[in-house]
C-alpha cells in the first residue's frame, strides 16, 4: 500500500501557488505525511547558504526572510492547517533550491502550482517543468481553478512498471478523496489509428487494476481500453469524457531512447492539459516506498 512520509509544497505568492497549498495540506490531513512549505528567493549575486556572508549580507538575507515570512502570515490565512507549517526560505535559482529542499526533507510528493504570475490556458510554467524532469520525488501540479477533494481520477496505463506506480499513487489518492478511480489503457496502432482492442487486453488491465486496489477496501475503479489515434491525445479525451479532475501517469513508459528522461506522452500531457496531473516518477529515482 502506498504512504506518503513527507510532502513538499512550493509557494510564490501567486493564486495558483495558494490552490497548490490547499492540495498539499489536504493530502497531508489525510496521509499523515510531515508538510513543509519552501519560497525560493532568486538571488543571481549573493553567495550560496554554504558560502561565508559579509555582516551586510547577512543583514539583507535576514530582510528579505522577514519580508517572506511577513506575507506568509497573511497568505496562508484562512487555508485549512496551512498555519502549521513555518515556511522556509531559500536562496539560489527557483529550480535548484526546491530540488535541494526536496531532497533534505526526503520528500515522496511536490505541490505546485501549474503556473506562477503569468496564466497560460494551458501547459507549465517553466518550474513545474523543470521539477518535473529533475527533482526525486513524484510531482502534483495544480491549477488554480479547482478547489476542494479531487472526485474522478484518471490513471493512463501501458503495462509499464511506472504504470503500476501511478496505478498505485491514483488508488491511494481516490480512495483517500472519495473519488471515482477510471483506470484508461489508449490503444492505438502503428499508423496512428484506433483500433478495436482484444478482450484478453481489457481482462489483463483488469487484473492489473485489481492488483493494486485490493489494499482499498470500498474503493470504486472502473477500467477502461479506449481506442483513439494517439496516446495522449486520447488519454487527454477520456479524460475531459469522464469529468476528470487529475489525471496521474508515470513519467516513463515503454517508450524509446528519446523518451528516457520523461516520455513523450507524459510530456505531452503535461503540457496539454487542462486539469492537475500528478506525475509518478520510476522506482529507481522516487523516495516513497511502498
Amino acid at each position: 500500500m502506498r504512504k506518503l512520509r513527507s510532502i513538499v509544497v512550493g509557494i510564490d505568492f501567486s493564486d495558483s501557488s495558494r490552490v497548490a497549498l490547499e492540495h498539499a495540506a489536504r493530502i497531508a490531513s489525510w496521509s499523515g505525511a510531515g508538510l513543509h512549505a519552501v519560497h525560493v528567493v532568486e538571488t543571481g549575486d549573493l553567495p550560496s547558504p554554504s558560502a561565508a556572508l559579509t555582516p551586510l549580507q547577512q543583514e539583507i538575507r535576514a530582510s528579505l526572510q522577514d519580508d517572506v515570512r511577513r506575507r506568509w502570515s497573511v497568505f496562508a490565512r484562512g487555508v485549512v492547517n496551512a498555519d502549521e507549517p513555518p515556511l522556509d526560505v531559500s536562496f539560489g535559482s527557483r529550480l535548484g533550491g526546491i530540488y535541494r529542499y526536496v531532497l533534505d526533507r526526503g520528500a515522496d510528493l511536490l505541490v505546485l502550482g501549474a503556473v506562477g504570475h503569468a496564466r497560460p490556458n494551458v501547459g507549465l510554467g517553466t518550474l513545474a517543468s523543470g521539477c518535473i524532469r529533475g527533482v526525486p520525488a513524484d510531482v502534483l501540479v495544480v491549477r488554480d481553478d479547482f478547489h476542494g477533494p479531487f472526485r474522478t481520477v484518471v490513471v493512463g496505463m501501458d503495462f509499464s512498471e511506472t504504470s503500476r506506480r501511478a496505478l498505485e499513487d491514483g488508488a491511494m489518492l481516490a480512495a483517500n478523496e472519495a473519488a471515482v478511480l477510471r483506470v484508461v489503457l489508449v490503444v492505438p496502432n502503428a499508423e496512428g489509428a484506433s483500433i478495436l482492442p482484444s478482450q484478453d487486453v481489457g481482462r489483463e488491465l483488469e487484473r492489473f487494476t485489481r492488483a493494486a486496489t485490493d489494499a482499498w477496501p470500498g474503493l470504486e475503479a472502473r477500467c477502461d481500453v479506449y481506442p483513439h489515434a494517439g496516446h495522449r491525445s486520447g488519454l487527454l479525451e477520456f479524460a475531459t469524457v469522464v469529468h476528470g479532475d487529475v489525471v496521474v501517469l508515470g513519467t516513463r513508459g515503454r517508450t524509446n531512447l528519446r523518451d528516457v528522461v520523461l516520455g513523450s506522452t507524459a510530456e505531452k500531457v503535461l503540457r496539454d492539459s487542462l486539469i492537475a496531473v500528478w506525475a509518478c516518477k520510476p522506482t529507481a529515482t522516487a523516495s516513497a516506498q511502498s
